[in-house]
């Protein structure tokens, strides 16, 4: 499958574990736009490429029958160890493809792709995923995914002074291919992630920034100050779905209806 040993390898070194504690406005952000589509209590709910299970965790502790997959065999191991230390049980753990998933047809209220997407670089296999999530959701049932925007290597080039690791041409061609091969990610535009969610069947879509303008205000950390914490975070929502802005945003997630 497409990346595969390549994601393994990456995911292998690279501490996905700690992210949570790195990057705050990620997963402040994050939370706060899942938390506008749990509209019941007890859902099922799909965490497809959750890693070590940091929005899992957060789902099953408000009580949510959440099912944790991911490709790499070491963030199931870790997951499943951060469960026994919570005391946090998740409805099952799979190591897996996002684009084989094993769970039934329309067995799912809510299905997250929180990370799959950006690690696959062909519209093909990007399909397979959104076309798998589908197929587990029950009608009616939501899909959000987050995607890396297409702009955001060039944002952070200028923003940390990275112009001694990638060159005008590696930006340039990121820029127009969507693909970071040194981080083995590929990055959507606003309008891609939507075409590719309308050909999946997936309706109603709309987009979110994450980190939105805070990304190029900041060094996407919740600021300690509670006050300066307030006001960042209410003028990302108040732009956070603003079309001239979407693309400045790290992160987009979209959300979409079967």
């Amino acid at each position: 499958m497409e990346n595969n040993d390549k994601v393994k390898a990456f995911y292998g070194e690279y501490k996905e574990d700690e992210r949570e504690g790195r990057e705050t406005l990620e997963f402040v952000r994050s939370k706060i736009i899942i938390s506008r589509c749990l509209a019941k209590p007890g859902m099922e709910i799909a965490d497809v490429g959750g890693a070590t299970g940091a929005y899992s965790f957060w789902l099953a502790g408000m009580g949510h029958r959440v099912h944790l997959l991911d490709l790499a065999a070491n963030h199931i191991e870790l997951a499943k160890q951060k469960g026994l230390e919570k005391g946090v049980a998740l409805a099952s753990y799979e190591c897996a493809d996002a684009r084989e998933l094993p769970y039934d047809d329309n067995s799912m209220d809510i299905v997250l792709l929180m990370g799959a997407l950006y690690h696959l670089h062909s519209s093909r296999a990007r399909n397979k995923c959104l076309s798998e999530a589908y197929r587990v959701l029950k009608p009616g049932g939501l899909i959000l995914c987050t995607v890396m925007s297409r702009y955001g290597l060039l944002i952070a080039t200028q923003k940390y002074r990275l112009f001694d690791s990638y060159s005008r041409k590696y930006v340039e061609d990121s820029l127009n291919t969507g693909i970071h091969d040194k981080a083995n990610f590929y990055a959507h535009t606003p309008d891609e992630i939507v075409l590719e969610m309308s050909s999946a069947q997936f309706k109603s879509i709309r987009l979110v920034a994450v980190e939105g303008i805070g990304n190029a205000l900041t060094d996407n950390k919740i600021p300690e100050d509670e006050r300066e914490a307030a006001r960042l975070l209410w003028s990302i929502e108040l732009t956070e779905s603003a079309p001239e802005l979407l693309g400045v945003s790290r992160n987009i997630i979209a959300v979409g209806e079967k």
